[in-house]
Formats: structure tokens, sequence, C-alpha cells
């Protein structure tokens, strides 16, 4: 009888993993800046130079930034306040059992089809910057769920259609309005009265959104989807009466919402900024108040209509259980934050030496005399920006290094200032599958951990390897998106095409 040896595989957690690439960027700072790497940095619109130098961590100052600024770096990172404030809303949602209710009417579909509609959601919720992964990661991994499928498959296939996706979408939104400054400043003096025209990508990026959730799709369900495993019902109480008055309450919350984002209306535009120029920056600057309060209105619309629906169902029957559903899907989300808090000291000693910035204009700076045109220049630009997203999944950092190069640089090559930008936002889309850097993934790892049930030991290069065969295939498609179009000599906008 033959026995079979099963040998236990020793692996590294995600948090060991971050302290090792912390130890090895320190290091590396010490050795880059005993030699004296340096970087040239050239601002946009101007003709100023600033050399870029690499920082000592073991320095006197490097030492007090790491203990003085651990606490306070990860105090500051965005995805922690936007996580818990998400997992609020998600949680009295599913408690109430309108989820349930709701995603109910999904489960005659097919796997492929849910799989679709999943990672064109994720594209599309782009508009709305990072958000997208706050609310989709939690709401999708309770919609496999309920599909009886694995609610580990619907936290990757998020994260790859919001992040493979991210230079798409159908409509511009608040980033784009930034990058385009940048590269009408890195134009300037090179093309008479160029402006940068906020619809001039809409064509290519409405298309690419429908061509990669279809490639999207066919990677996912050949790579990733494993046998569909039967999940416990959890009993709740489904209602149409509750379904009906739920929707009329979400109705007249979304109406007066509408209401406070309509300019020029009587007591209507409440919610937008004040001083901004534009719709897109009254919406999603800095200063908007819809902006910094759309998780807040996302918290406000499930804490009502989560309490009429599971009221008036009984799934909730008094104030108590009202209390304990608000913290229900905390449940197991501890790494998430114990993740965040080790990836805000990597991130934090990454920034500081200056490490990604200055390997990032050596790249730069390696092509910047380049003679290659047409299709040769768009794929050599392609991988450039990608490899410096690696770097820095920053975009808009990113995007003021090589702008004042590479714009100029496509301009000589009658590559529009729109097109070059539009090919920096889809290797940048890439470049953030491709980083252990990008915050994110370590969001996705925490929901990971949190619906696994099998025991898997989850690692982060080991993740990255598993949903690799699909970044692939997504990289190949923005490929051919890229090039194809600029082989077409269509419009990529209104009035806007890849040529000059």
């Amino acid at each position: 009888m033959a026995i079979r040896r099963v040998r236990n595989k020793k692996t590294l957690g995600p948090i060991i993993i971050m302290m090792i690439i912390s130890v090895v960027i320190m290091v590396l700072s010490f050795i880059l800046s005993k030699i004296g790497i340096q970087a040239t940095l050239t601002e946009a619109g101007t003709s100023e130079n600033t050399i870029v130098t690499v920082n000592n961590i073991f320095s006197r100052k490097g030492i007090q930034y790491i203990f003085g600024n651990a606490v306070s770096n990860f105090q500051n990172m965005e995805p922690l306040a936007y996580i818990a404030i998400s997992l609020i809303a998600v949680s009295i949602l599913e408690a109430s059992g309108l989820l349930k209710h709701l995603f109910g009417f999904l489960k005659g579909l097919k796997p492929s089809f849910v799989t679709f509609l999943v990672l064109f959601i994720s594209i599309v919720s782009t508009l709305f910057l990072d958000y997208g992964y706050t609310i989709l990661l939690p709401l999708v991994a309770i919609l496999y769920k309920t599909l009886n499928r694995e609610p580990k498959l619907g936290i990757m296939t998020v994260f790859i259609g919001i992040t493979a996706g991210y230079g798409a979408g159908f409509l511009y939104n608040y980033q784009d309005v930034v990058l385009g400054n940048l590269t009408e400043a890195s134009a300037v003096g090179l093309i008479t009265n160029y402006s940068f025209d906020r619809w001039s990508m809409v064509f290519i990026t409405t298309l690419s959104s429908l061509v990669l959730s279809i490639v999207g799709t066919f990677a996912i369900e050949k790579y990733l989807t494993k046998k569909v495993k039967k999940v416990e019902d959890n009993e709740l109480i489904v209602s149409t009466k509750a379904l009906q008055v739920t929707g009329i309450v979400f109705a007249v919350l979304l109406l007066l919402t509408i209401y406070s984002i309509i300019p020029g209306l009587p007591f209507s535009g409440l919610l937008l900024a004040p001083n901004s120029s534009g719709y897109m920056n009254k919406l999603f600057s800095s200063t908007s108040p819809f902006r910094e309060g759309f998780l807040v209105l996302f918290v406000v619309f499930s804490l009502i209509c989560g309490y009429v629906y599971g009221k008036i169902s009984r799934n909730i029957k008094n104030s108590r259980e009202y209390n304990s559903a608000i913290s229900l899907v905390f449940k197991g989300t501890g790494f998430i934050f114990a993740g965040l808090f080790f990836a805000s000291i990597m991130l934090g000693i990454l920034e500081w030496t200056n490490i990604s910035t200055v390997l990032s204009l050596k790249i730069v700076n390696l092509f910047s005399n380049v003679k290659m045109t047409g299709i040769f220049l768009i794929v050599l630009m392609f991988i450039v920006f990608t490899i410096i997203t690696i770097l820095n999944p920053s975009t808009v950092a990113n995007w003021t290094l090589v702008s004042p190069i590479f714009v100029p640089l496509a301009i000589r090559a009658n590559i529009s200032p729109s097109f070059a930008q539009m090919i920096f936002k889809a290797a940048d889309s890439i470049g953030k599958c491709l980083t252990p850097f990008y915050i994110y993934l370590i969001v996705m790892l925490g929901f990971l951990y949190k619906y696994d049930t099998d025991g898997e030991e989850l690692e982060l290069f080991g993740t990255m390897k598993k949903i690799m065969p699909v970044i692939i295939w997504m990289s190949i498609a923005w490929i051919i998106i890229i090039v194809g179009w600029n082989l077409s000599g269509l419009a990529m906008g209104i009035q806007t095409y890849t040529t000059l």
C-alpha cells in the first residue's frame, strides 16, 4: 500500500514579508546614499531642475523619522478610515437581510456572467476613485457567499477589476483632471494653444471598460475559479413588503442627495466645493463636502434602509439587535488593520528615503532622448510607465515625474499629449497590480483572511502569483487597445486623436 507523504510547506505571512521589504529598503538607502546616487527632477511647465538624492535611513534624522512618524503615518492612511466606515454600512445591510434579498435575484445567472458584472461594476467604480475598493470588497464577498460561490474569488475579482481597470471607465474622474493639468503644463511651448480637454479620452476609456471586462472574465473563469463550496444559509427572513418600503425610502434619500450635488438650483449644491471651477472639481476636489462625505452618505443610506428592512422583516427586532448588527461584519477583520500598520511603516520608509523617486528619474532620463516613433515608442512608454508604478504606485506623483520628459518626447514623435496620458493611465493600472507597495493589495489580503475557511496559508507574493495569469491577459488587452487605437486613427475622445 502506497503511503502518500504530505510535506508542509513553510511560508512567510504578509506582515513578515513587509518587515523584510522594509529592512531591504533601509539597507539600500544606506548603500545608495554612500555611493552618492542622485537624479534630476524637471518641474512640469518650467525649466527648473531639482537634484534628488537618496536619504540614509540609518542617519540620525532617519531613525528619528521611523520612531517619530510611525503612529502618524498609520493614522494618515486613507484606507484605514474608509474601511472602518464602509464596514459599518455593509454590516447593517447584511444583518437586516436586505443584501440577501437583493442578491437573491442574481441566483439564476451564470457564474461567468456574474464575474463579468462584478468586473464591469468594479471598473466603472473608479469614477469614485479609491472608494470602490472599500465598498465593493465587502459587498461582493457577501454576494458570492449568497450565490454559494467562494467569497475569496469575488474579493480577488474586485481587486483585479478596479486596479487593472483604473485607467478605464465611462466618465472622466477628478484624477484625470489633475493629470490633465500636468499634461498641459508639460506641453506648453511645444504645441500652440494646447489645452487638455476632459472628454478627450471618453471613447477609448468606454471601449476599454467593456474589453477589459470580457477579457478579465475569460481569464478569471479559466485560472481562478475553483469548485464552488456550499455556504450555509444564515436563515434571514426575506420580505417583499420590507423591500418595497425600503425602496421608497431609498428613492427619497437618493433624490435628496442628487439635489445636493446639482449646482444652480434653489438651496442646491450643498455638497459641492463652492470655490472650484468645473463640475468634477466641485464634486471631487480635496475641499468638496461630497468627496469627504461620500462614505458618510453610504453609511446613512445603509443605516436607514437597513433599519427599515430589518424592522419590517423582523430580522432586527429591537435596538439591541440593531446595535449588534452594526458591528457584525467586523469579525475576522483584524488582519486588515494590522496589515495597514506595517504597510504604513514600509511605505513611510520608502517615501522618506527617496529610493523610488531617484530610481524612477534614472529610468525616465535614460529614455529621454530615445529616437523611436510609432508603435515601438508606444510600447516602450507602456513598459517604462509600468516599471515606475511598480517602484511607486502613486499615480499623480509618477505623472509629475515623467510628464515633463515623456510628453515632449511624444509630441516630437507626432503623438498627442492626451494619448501620452492615456498610455500612462493604462500602464499605471497594470503596474499597481504588480507591486507589493500598493496599499489596496494589503486591504485585499485582509478580506481574504476574513473569508478564509479552509486554513489556506495566504502570502503576499503568493497571492500576487495566483492572480498573475489574469493580470497578464489584462496587460495584453491594454496593449492591444492602445496600439490598435493608434493604428486605426479613430478619435479617442471628443475632437481628440492619438496623433497631432
